[in-house]
């Protein structure tokens, strides 16, 4: 059976109450930096054999220790795990969340999966396609050991429609997502296991 745990990135200068504008290029603080570092040295999981990194910046800085400790993984950040951008960065710039919190609560009220806010955001729909392609991305990988750094609602996403019976297209899923996602807060650093999935067997050539 495979193992695969899903990484939240370290503490981000928008975690730490800073203003910040693209969502791609948000750093790590030093706190954050240091406890990546921490992390990856106290990390006692199976040593993994694929690490797959988020392209966003502070998933990528959470990464670099996880790697230098585990040189002989392969290491792969062109997979779609990065987060959820929900409202359009060019409404939210040098803004901290706190600002952005009438725009959050306006997101998740209007509960419509196909909506858009704007140039460099995406839909829940679109958002939720990605989370079961890299689940499908996963099984399919020959790798038993697997590590992905990403972010906490890809990790809260991936869990959630990883169940069996979880449908996005049932009626009302963003509603049914959020209060899911609610009861389950992933902190800096945190983990979270995917239920073991069966590796695909060799093909024959």
């Amino acid at each position: 059976m495979k193992s695969i745990r899903l990484l939240r990135h370290a503490e981000s200068a928008a975690n730490a109450g800073l203003p910040t504008s693209d969502p791609g290029e948000i750093p790590l603080t030093a706190h954050g930096r240091a406890a990546a570092e921490s992390a990856a040295r106290e990390y006692d999981g199976p040593a993994p054999q694929l690490i797959v990194v988020s392209p966003f910046l502070r998933a990528r800085q959470t990464a670099e220790p996880f790697i230098m400790r585990f040189p002989a993984a392969t290491v792969e950040t062109t997979w779609p795990v990065q987060e959820f951008t929900y409202i359009s960065p060019q409404r939210c710039l040098q803004t901290t969340f706190e600002d952005r919190r009438p725009l959050v609560e306006g997101y998740w009220s209007k509960a419509s999966p196909g909506y858009v806010d704007g140039p460099g955001a995406e839909s829940f729909a679109g958002f939720i396609a990605r989370v079961r392609e890299s689940l499908a991305k996963l099984k399919e990988r020959e790798e038993e050991t697997i590590l992905v750094v990403c972010h906490e609602m890809f990790m809260q996403a991936a869990k959630f429609y990883n169940q069996p019976g979880e449908n996005p297209h049932d009626a009302d899923p963003l509603r049914r997502f959020f209060n899911y996602k609610r009861m389950d807060p992933v902190p800096n650093l945190g983990w979270r296991d995917l239920p073991g999935l069966p590796p695909e067997p060799p093909t024959s050539r």
